[in-house]
């Protein structure tokens, strides 16, 4: 539809030559981390898995929380920094699913595409050289 409207507002200033139209598209990568892709399903489940490693950890750090040596201390302060940024990265997912609806796509088939944390209005597409988060931007001429 869009390409139409391109085409007709060319065609209203007199710049066809209506010999040759033609469509390319090129992927670019968004400022979004693949990492934080999903389904809502699949978001939940990451939600549960942090919970689970949050307690894990917690759990490890009370029963060694009077550290006797300087490297069971240091072992406990690298235990208490992977327990805060597991805590933050709950906090993110958890936020997210709280204030979106899941993205569901276009056309025939119309079932739930993966949302991305970072830039929602982003994909994960595969290029040649891998998958990558971003846009696919089109030129027309």
């Amino acid at each position: 539809a869009l390409f139409e409207q391109v085409l007709l507002v060319c065609h209203e200033q007199g710049l066809l030559g209506n010999e040759l139209f033609a469509i390319d598209g090129c992927k670019m990568s968004s400022n979004a981390s693949k990492e934080w892709s999903g389904t809502f399903k699949e978001l939940g489940e990451k939600r549960q898995k942090l919970r689970r490693l949050i307690r894990h950890h917690l759990q490890e750090h009370y029963a060694r929380d009077e550290a006797e040596t300087e490297a069971e201390l240091d072992r406990d302060i690298r235990r208490a920094k992977t327990i805060l940024s597991l805590d933050e990265a709950l906090t993110k997912v958890d936020r997210f699913l709280k204030t979106n609806r899941p993205r569901m796509g276009r056309g025939k088939r119309s079932k739930e595409v993966k949302s991305n944390l970072t830039d929602n209005e982003s994909a994960k597409m595969t290029t040649s050289k891998g998958t990558l988060q971003g846009y696919n931007g089109v030129a027309t001429v």
